[in-house]
């Protein structure tokens, strides 16, 4: 009987190459945790997904949002402000402007209207009759006055006057911002809040 040849299987030879030396895994896996760091970082979160739509404003320079359009004519700082048959002494900042409604006057009035400065908020007065939550009209532009009452001793200081329609949950919705210092705004011993109407064509 002839014996069958049995050809030697010759072992795959193993390398290394597919295996990593340690310190490179820990280097790689160090790089993902770096990137996905940055990308957590560049992923705005659920506050800031809800944030406003800030559309800064200049004095004198239409600044038109989603459905609102205002212009800022003036501001000045008053010790005594007068509106129909009504006055009061403090420290006030009064903000003259023009609003318009763009797209719809369903649910378009001046609902929201804050000062922020020095990390305080102070809302619109409404001691005052003013153009605080006022009704706005599409293609009308309407002219008033809003007025901020503030703390004796706030002269000075960086901030931003913020005006919306929603005056609950501006979340997702435009906002007009005018940036301001208040030490540049002028000051008067008196002044007069303007009578809400229609602007002069």
């Amino acid at each position: 009987m002839t014996a069958e040849y049995a050809p030697a299987t010759t072992p795959i030879a193993t390398t290394s190459s597919s295996m990593l030396p340690s310190w490179a895994a820990w280097t790689i896996g160090l790089i993902f945790i770096v990137a996905a760091w940055f990308v957590s970082l560049a992923t705005p979160g659920d506050v800031q997904k809800k944030a406003p739509f800030e559309v800064p404003a200049t004095i004198g320079q239409a600044a038109t949002g989603r459905n609102i359009a205002v212009t800022f004519t003036d501001l000045r700082r008053a010790d005594t402000v007068n509106a129909t048959a009504w006055s009061a002494e403090g420290n006030w900042l009064v903000v003259d402007l023009d609003a318009e409604a763009v797209l719809t006057e369903t649910g378009a009035s001046l609902r929201s209207a804050q000062l922020r400065i020095d990390g305080k908020q102070f809302d619109a007065s409404e001691r005052p009759k003013s153009f605080y939550r006022g009704a706005l009209h599409v293609g009308v532009p309407q002219s008033g006055s809003l007025a901020f009452e503030l703390p004796a001793d706030l002269r000075a200081g960086e901030g931003r006057i913020e005006l919306a329609l929603n005056g609950v949950n501006p979340e997702l919705d435009s906002m007009i911002v005018l940036t301001i210092d208040l030490a540049d705004v002028p000051a008067v011993d008196e002044t007069d809040l303007l009578t809400t109407g229609w602007t002069n064509p």
